[in-house]
Parts: C-alpha cells; structure tokens; sequence
C-alpha cells in the first residue's frame, strides 16, 4: 500500500488544511522541517522515503491564479490537483509538463468525456458525505463513464486536517461499485484505519495532519506498508 504526503499550496506556501475552509486556511506547522516553503516540505518527504506526493494548487482549484512556478520545482514523482474543469485545461496543464499525473477532482470537472484517458487520475470529492459536481453528476453516472484503468482518490474534503477518521461507509460504497485502483484521503487519525486501509485491498492513502503533528512517523509507515 501507497502511503503518499500532501502538500496543499495556498499563496506560495503549505497550509494546513481543515474542513474544506480553504479562506481561514494558515501556513503549514510540521514536526517534519522548520518551514512552510511547499520545496522544503517536499525535499523533506523524498527523505523520508515517499516516492509520490500529491499537490493540491488552492488558489488554481478556486480559480484564483496558480502556484505552477513552484509545483514546477519540485522534485520526484509529483500528482497535481489543479481544478480542472475542461479538456482545453487539461491540455494546457499537461504542455507546461510540471507532473507526472493531473487529478481531475469531481468538484470542479464538468466534461465527463475526460474519463476515458489513461492518463489522469480521478478524484471523487466528498463533502459531509456528499459527493461535489458542479454539473450535478452522481456517483454512477461518473463510475459508468470511467475508464477502469484509472486510479480513483476518495477524498472527504470535511474530514482533511479533522483527524476524524475516514468514512467507511463511502470507502466500502467505492469498492462494491468499481475494481479501479482505489487511494483514500482526509481524516485519518492513526495507524488504525492505515491498517484497516490495508485490510480493504486500498491501493495508498493520501497524509497530511498525522503526519504533520508526528502522530504517525512518515518514514516508518512508508517503509512498513511497502
């Protein structure tokens, strides 16, 4: 099983996301490096052994510019959610050729003929357990229309940075309708539900506050769960 950091860039910097609040979002405190520059965090997680790390662009997803320059200079195997809504930004994203794999999260994506690509990841985004379209497509619809190569991130936006466990109910939900490669985000509060993660066939999980507060050494788990 994956265990793949996030980094969530906000005006330049890492912030600590919590709850989908994007407008009180605050620079990234992290046991891991005295810094909140979105390169030193990064430079720190390929330290500690991680081979992937999502980057979630806050100011592009809420189509307020875009922190490209930096997603840029980041080195390793990098996948970018950006907020991409068309196919003409899709394509746009992928000449400036900054990482390895664009997400396509279900919160701002509007053209469903992009989910026969090979070569996107797709993010199905939940908040307070209902599934975000701004064109109001539901699960099946989007499932029905998914090539069943790609790898789909369940991410609950409410629980990011919460720590309030992951829920279930959407996970095993995802897993009875698809055999598409499956990565779990938001809410994880400890080894517990890694394990239960684990135990579920769950391909990787997305970390970001447990890390963060040492609650789970990023190193250790990395080289555990391999």
């Amino acid at each position: 099983m994956e265990i793949i950091p996030v980094i969530d860039i906000l005006n330049g910097m890492a912030v600590h996301g919590k709850g989908g609040d994007r407008g009180n979002y605050k620079p990234l405190k992290t046991v891991l490096c005295n810094s909140s520059n979105p390169m030193d965090v990064a430079k720190k997680y390929r330290e500690e052994g991680a081979e992937k790390i999502y980057i979630a662009d806050l100011d592009a997803i809420m189509k307020k510019g875009n922190n490209f320059h930096i997603v840029k200079k980041i080195n390793g195997y990098k996948i970018l959610d950006s907020g991409i809504t068309t196919k003409l930004e899709l394509e746009n994203l992928k000449s400036l050729n900054i990482c390895n794999r664009i997400i396509l999260g279900t919160e701002t994506l509007r053209d469903l003929n992009l989910l026969n690509r090979g070569d996107i990841v797709l993010s199905l985004d939940f908040k307070e357990g209902k599934l975000l379209s701004p064109m109001n497509y539901n699960l099946e619809e989007i499932l029905n229309r998914l090539d069943k190569t790609i790898p789909l991130i369940v991410l609950d936006i409410s629980s990011v940075g919460t720590q309030r466990g992951i829920d279930w109910k959407i996970i095993r939900e995802i897993i009875n309708k698809t055999d598409n490669p499956i990565y779990v985000g938001g809410g994880v509060r400890d080894e517990g539900d890694l394990r239960e993660c684990y135990n579920l066939g769950i391909q990787g999980v997305l970390l970001g506050t447990v890390i963060h507060k040492g609650i789970l050494n990023l190193r250790e788990i990395i080289e555990r769960y391999r």
